[in-house]
């Protein structure tokens, strides 16, 4: 009976199913901001239209009507869409820092307490900032040359093919 589940269920996101969850994530970030310009427009009061300022002075200006229940009710429904959609970024955007952990590119355990008897160990899993244990992969590239040799080599042959294109006479 409870063998129909989907064969996907436990299976991690793929990379585009990751960009379209952040492409969602954003539009409904955009729509975070258009509820937020809805609730203060229901607050403020609207100003005098500029025809009204080039009418005689003398004359008394027209003040916008007000509507009091009804400026109530947009900000209320504003500020309802606002927490729905605030709520529905932060399901998604917890989901993906799952997944950045489930992929050992962040570890999000708290740090192991260790007992004062035995010697510190530096953890091996992947901090997020390209570092494992005490070993940071700046400091490895910097010990080795092959990358400062391979970026001196190419440049090298782009100068030669530079001459060569621009000076015929050889």
């Amino acid at each position: 009976m409870g063998g129909a589940e989907n064969p996907r269920t436990n299976e991690p996101f793929t990379v585009e199913e990751n960009i379209r969850q952040l492409n969602a994530v954003d539009q409904q970030i955009v729509q975070l901001m258009k509820h937020t310009a809805t609730a203060l427009n229901a607050l403020t009061i609207p100003s005098t239209s500029e025809s009204n300022q080039n009418q005689d002075p003398v004359s008394e200006p027209t003040k916008p009507s007000l509507d009091p229940p009804a400026q109530k009710e947009a900000f209320r429904s504003a500020t309802d869409s606002f927490l729905t959609a605030l709520h529905a970024v932060d399901v998604k955007m917890k989901r993906q820092i799952f997944a950045l952990e489930e992929a050992s590119i962040v570890n999000l355990a708290p740090p192991q307490r260790h007992e004062n008897n035995g010697p510190i160990m530096a953890s091996q899993k992947p901090n997020g900032v390209g570092a494992v244990g005490n070993i940071s992969a700046g400091w490895l590239n910097s010990r080795g040359t092959r990358v400062e040799r391979d970026m001196e080599a190419e440049l090298w042959g782009k100068a030669k093919e530079f001459l060569k294109k621009n000076n015929p006479a050889e």
